[in-house]
Protein backbone atom coordinates (compact mmCIF):
# COMPACT_ATOMS: atom_id res chain seq x y z
CA UNK A 1 0.00 0.00 0.00
CA UNK A 2 1.30 3.79 -0.93
CA UNK A 3 1.99 5.96 1.89
CA UNK A 4 -0.32 8.33 2.51
CA UNK A 5 0.92 11.98 2.54
CA UNK A 6 -0.97 15.22 3.21
CA UNK A 7 -1.92 17.43 0.74
CA UNK A 8 -3.51 20.28 2.42
CA UNK A 9 -5.80 21.57 5.51
CA UNK A 10 -8.75 23.49 4.59
CA UNK A 11 -9.59 26.26 6.93
CA UNK A 12 -12.06 28.29 7.15
CA UNK A 13 -12.78 32.05 8.70
CA UNK A 14 -14.79 34.75 8.81
CA UNK A 15 -12.71 37.78 7.68
CA UNK A 16 -10.39 36.71 4.65
CA UNK A 17 -8.10 39.52 4.60
CA UNK A 18 -7.70 39.29 8.20
CA UNK A 19 -6.71 35.91 7.74
CA UNK A 20 -3.98 36.69 4.93
CA UNK A 21 -2.55 39.12 7.05
CA UNK A 22 -2.49 36.88 9.80
CA UNK A 23 -0.93 33.90 8.67
CA UNK A 24 1.47 35.65 6.26
CA UNK A 25 2.93 38.32 8.35
CA UNK A 26 2.45 36.71 11.58
CA UNK A 27 2.76 32.90 10.93
CA UNK A 28 4.60 33.69 8.08
CA UNK A 29 3.28 31.08 5.23
CA UNK A 30 3.93 32.12 1.55
CA UNK A 31 0.75 32.76 -0.64
CA UNK A 32 0.30 30.51 -3.15
CA UNK A 33 -1.93 30.78 -6.25
CA UNK A 34 -5.43 30.42 -5.50
CA UNK A 35 -7.94 29.68 -8.20
CA UNK A 36 -11.86 30.87 -8.47
CA UNK A 37 -13.85 28.86 -6.76
CA UNK A 38 -16.72 31.21 -6.48
CA UNK A 39 -16.32 32.64 -2.85
CA UNK A 40 -13.11 34.38 -1.33
CA UNK A 41 -10.21 32.05 -0.75
CA UNK A 42 -6.59 32.63 -0.52
CA UNK A 43 -4.03 29.66 -0.25
CA UNK A 44 -0.67 29.22 1.05
CA UNK A 45 1.97 27.38 0.44
CA UNK A 46 3.69 24.64 3.04
CA UNK A 47 6.77 23.07 1.59
CA UNK A 48 7.00 21.42 -2.05
CA UNK A 49 3.66 19.94 -2.36
CA UNK A 50 1.35 20.74 0.30
CA UNK A 51 -0.71 23.97 1.26
CA UNK A 52 -3.26 25.68 3.58
CA UNK A 53 -7.08 26.22 1.96
CA UNK A 54 -8.21 29.35 3.31
CA UNK A 55 -12.28 29.89 2.41
CA UNK A 56 -14.02 32.98 4.02
CA UNK A 57 -17.04 31.04 4.78
CA UNK A 58 -18.83 31.25 7.95
CA UNK A 59 -18.33 28.16 10.20
CA UNK A 60 -17.88 27.07 14.16
CA UNK A 61 -14.43 26.99 15.02
CA UNK A 62 -13.15 24.50 17.78
CA UNK A 63 -11.79 25.36 21.02
CA UNK A 64 -8.84 23.16 21.73
CA UNK A 65 -8.93 21.56 17.98
CA UNK A 66 -5.86 22.59 15.65
CA UNK A 67 -3.35 21.63 13.47
CA UNK A 68 0.46 22.38 13.46
CA UNK A 69 3.39 23.51 12.05
CA UNK A 70 6.88 23.55 12.43
CA UNK A 71 8.39 26.78 11.55
CA UNK A 72 11.99 27.68 10.19
CA UNK A 73 12.42 30.36 12.99
CA UNK A 74 9.98 29.54 15.89
CA UNK A 75 11.39 32.59 17.85
CA UNK A 76 10.26 34.68 15.33
CA UNK A 77 7.10 33.91 14.81
CA UNK A 78 6.77 33.84 18.92
CA UNK A 79 7.64 37.85 18.69
CA UNK A 80 5.59 38.46 15.86
CA UNK A 81 2.49 36.75 17.32
CA UNK A 82 3.49 38.15 20.83
CA UNK A 83 3.25 41.68 19.09
CA UNK A 84 -0.14 40.84 17.39
CA UNK A 85 -1.51 39.48 20.57
CA UNK A 86 -2.02 36.10 18.88
CA UNK A 87 -0.90 33.78 21.20
CA UNK A 88 -3.67 31.77 23.58
CA UNK A 89 -2.42 29.87 26.92
CA UNK A 90 -6.08 28.61 27.68
CA UNK A 91 -6.78 25.92 26.04
CA UNK A 92 -2.83 24.02 25.88
CA UNK A 93 -0.80 26.24 28.44
CA UNK A 94 2.06 28.18 28.00
CA UNK A 95 4.75 28.05 25.57
CA UNK A 96 7.15 25.32 26.18
CA UNK A 97 9.99 23.09 25.25
CA UNK A 98 8.25 19.70 25.59
CA UNK A 99 10.74 16.66 26.41
CA UNK A 100 11.54 15.85 22.89
CA UNK A 101 13.58 18.85 22.48
CA UNK A 102 11.02 20.86 20.19
CA UNK A 103 9.46 24.02 21.36
CA UNK A 104 5.51 24.38 21.13
CA UNK A 105 3.24 27.34 21.25
CA UNK A 106 -0.51 27.86 20.19
CA UNK A 107 -2.16 31.02 18.47
CA UNK A 108 -5.44 31.68 17.74
CA UNK A 109 -6.17 33.05 14.47
CA UNK A 110 -8.67 36.17 13.73
CA UNK A 111 -11.24 33.88 13.17
CA UNK A 112 -10.68 31.54 16.69
CA UNK A 113 -8.97 29.08 14.65
CA UNK A 114 -6.29 27.37 17.01
CA UNK A 115 -2.86 26.71 15.90
CA UNK A 116 -0.24 25.01 17.21
CA UNK A 117 3.58 26.36 16.02
CA UNK A 118 6.38 24.01 16.74
CA UNK A 119 9.92 23.99 16.29
CA UNK A 120 12.55 21.20 15.03
CA UNK A 121 13.85 18.76 17.91
CA UNK A 122 17.19 20.45 17.80
CA UNK A 123 16.31 24.13 16.86
CA UNK A 124 18.72 26.71 18.53
CA UNK A 125 16.10 28.86 21.00
CA UNK A 126 17.58 31.95 22.37
CA UNK A 127 17.40 31.23 26.05
CA UNK A 128 15.75 34.83 26.82
CA UNK A 129 12.82 33.32 25.32
CA UNK A 130 12.22 31.31 28.62
CA UNK A 131 12.34 34.56 30.60
CA UNK A 132 9.04 35.85 29.11
CA UNK A 133 6.02 35.54 31.04
CA UNK A 134 4.29 33.81 28.50
CA UNK A 135 7.11 30.69 28.24
CA UNK A 136 7.31 28.06 30.80
CA UNK A 137 10.75 28.46 32.19
CA UNK A 138 11.52 24.48 32.17
CA UNK A 139 10.49 21.31 29.48
CA UNK A 140 7.23 19.78 29.92
CA UNK A 141 4.25 18.60 28.62
CA UNK A 142 0.58 20.06 29.10
CA UNK A 143 -1.25 17.81 31.75
CA UNK A 144 -4.99 17.49 32.61
CA UNK A 145 -6.06 14.66 34.48
CA UNK A 146 -7.87 12.19 33.76
CA UNK A 147 -11.58 12.29 32.68
CA UNK A 148 -11.21 15.85 33.35
CA UNK A 149 -14.31 17.90 32.13
CA UNK A 150 -13.26 21.18 31.38
CA UNK A 151 -15.18 23.52 29.66
CA UNK A 152 -14.60 25.13 26.43
CA UNK A 153 -13.85 28.35 27.58
CA UNK A 154 -12.49 27.54 31.07
CA UNK A 155 -8.53 26.70 32.09
CA UNK A 156 -7.48 23.76 33.65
Amino acid sequence: MADFHLHHINVNVDDLDAAIVFYRDVIGLPLDPTPDQGFRSQFFRLGPNQQIHMNEIADVHQYRGHFCLVAPDFAAVFRRAKAAGAIDCKPWGRVRRLPSGGMQMFLRDPSGNLVEIGSARDAAIDPSLFADELVEPKPGMYRMAPGAAVGAHESP
